[in-house]
């Protein structure tokens, strides 16, 4: 019998059927026809068929729809997983996806579960039924990985889990450029050629806009809207980098300063109060007296700084990753100067905070932190721990913190470190350094720069800790200190990329009675 005439008596189309399909169908038609045995379409009356007969009938049948079944699900199985790694353009997948399969019809041995299990060897378990894209926040984490590796990140595994970096590893061996990083976004974003830095299509697709700004809506396969953000991982990029540059500039600041968060940017009025809050004896009744208070107020705000740079058309055609890490360390720099630069304009120009009616400054010859037997360091103290509330009574705090420019810090650290001193030549006195430890030593460039009004070179302070009591109080918007750096809407009638950073602070002085002055002449 012909085997399209076999295929029609066994219920099949002959011109239905793909040709793999044929090819298995094939061998059970050989089989057939090699066996002798009668096939189903042998003139035979219905009335004259005998039982034994039905049962063969029936398990070929049955045998050659399992043998289809299994055809079909080798090969959508197969071309599934083909489809993924053409996607991808890993040709060399899809051919060896195609050997797979072809072998697994050929031989009827392997099962359906076989050849699942052969792909999963073969290191393809995601191309069955269940494949779909990483979750857009860890494809997102490996990306930021893959470039951070490419630009030598100090302590990378402080910033990403393990994980993360193996897949970082596994994906972008050699880690991931500034154009390869604007590639991926694009191509997420729905952009199907090459690369091309001076394209402003190109550019558009990776920041995930239209030509007049707005977001893009490219769908990405069966997976709906990409949520894959450039500005968000250029920005955690740049974060990583900025901290270093931030920290490098100078922060004393931050150890004179009482830090407080705010929610917006209005002017904030704080009440200290001071008053005689001395507890007192319960009275027979069991009535508990009220305190007398009295307050003294300040105010402070958070304002915005910001700056914004490029990196450039050069830079971009160049790949020069480095140009964008640097650049992230050059902005964390920027915001350290600013803040310093607030912080030193306000606490310098203190002549109406350290004044004579508040008693917490000392003037004159003895003021010089070099005075033979310490007699400044004594003058100063006895001005700090004799300082009153507006009440009378005494504020009973210590000062923890000796300030000095740095024409002075060396002679500072003589005295908190020496164990002994010049002789005093009073009779009597030991030769000791009794204020050997006493004050942590502090300084910074700032204090004798003379762009600030106040600067001094003999001028010091004692202050007591920020946490117990401060003379300047900063404030930062959500309590954030360190900038954030971002990428920026770029502006598309120039090529390149735009990146911006930004902080929200504020400095004003707190209270008075935190600290003296000792003018040093």
């Amino acid at each position: 019998m012909e085997f399209d005439s076999w295929l029609a008596a066994n219920g099949f189309d002959p011109a239905s059927i793909n040709d793999s399909q044929r090819k298995a169908l094939s061998s059970a038609w050989r089989a057939d026809q090699n066996g002798g045995t009668a096939t189903v379409t042998e003139a035979r009356p219905a009335e004259r068929r005998e039982k034994p007969d039905e049962e063969p009938y029936e398990k070929k049948v049955a045998a050659i729809e399992a043998e289809a079944d299994r055809v079909t699900f080798i090969q959508e199985l197969a071309i599934k997983a083909m489809e993924e790694a053409g996607r991808v353009g890993n040709r060399h997948k899809v051919d060896q996806i195609r050997e797979l399969m072809q072998a697994a019809i050929a031989d009827t041995s392997v099962s359906q579960k076989d050849f699942q299990l052969s792909m999963i060897r073969a290191g393809r378990a995601d191309a069955v039924h269940t494949f779909s894209r990483p979750e857009p926040e860890a494809s997102a984490r490996v990306v930021e990985a893959a470039v951070c590796r490419r630009a030598g990140l100090e302590n990378i595994e402080k910033h990403f889990s393990p994980d993360v970096l193996q897949a970082s590893e596994d994906r972008y061996k050699r880690g991931l450029s500034l154009v390869g990083l604007l590639d991926e976004s694009a191509k997420r974003n729905g952009w199907r050629n090459r690369p091309d830095v001076e394209s402003k299509d190109f550019l558009r697709a990776a920041f995930g806009m239209t030509g007049d700004g707005g977001l893009l809506d490219i769908r990405a396969g069966s997976t709906g809207p990409s949520t894959y953000s450039l500005p968000n991982i250029v920005g955690s990029i740049a974060n990583k980098f900025l901290k270093s540059g931030f920290l490098s500039v100078d922060n004393t600041w931050s150890q004179l300063t009482y830090k407080r968060s705010v929610n917006d940017f209005k002017t904030i009025t704080t009440a200290r109060l001071n008053g005689a809050l001395i507890y007192r004896t319960l009275a027979p009744g069991g009535e508990i007296k009220h305190g007398t208070l009295s307050e003294s107020t300040f105010t402070n705000r958070a304002s915005t700084y910001a700056i914004m740079l490029g990196i450039t058309r050069e830079d971009l055609i160049n790949d020069d990753i480095q140009a964008f890490t640097e650049l992230s360390k050059h902005m964390g720099r920027g915001a350290g100067l600013k803040i310093n630069d607030l912080f030193w304009t306000v606490f310098l120009n203190n002549s109406a905070f350290f004044a004579a009616g508040n008693s917490n400054v000392s003037t004159g010859g003895g003021s010089a932190l070099g005075t033979a037997d310490g007699a400044a360091i004594n003058a100063a103290e006895i001005k700090f721990i004799n300082q009153t509330d507006p009440n009378g009574y005494p504020v009973a705090m210590m000062p923890k913190i000796l300030l000095a420019p740095p024409t002075l810090v060396n002679t500072a650290r003589r005295w908190m470190g020496s164990f002994g001193m010049v002789a005093s030549g009073t009779a009597g006195l030991a030769d000791s350094n009794i204020f050997q430890g006493r004050y942590s030593v502090l300084t910074s460039p700032y204090m004798e720069n003379t762009n600030y009004t106040g600067y001094s070179t003999a001028a010091w302070y004692l202050l007591a800790d920020p946490n117990d009591e401060a003379t300047i109080e900063g404030v930062a918007l959500n309590n954030r200190w360190e900038p954030t750096v971002e990428s920026a809407e770029p502006d598309f009638n120039q090529l390149g990329m735009a990146v911006r950073g930004y902080i929200d602070v504020g400095f004003a002085f707190k209270e008075p009675r935190a600290g003296v002055r000792s003018a040093g002449s």
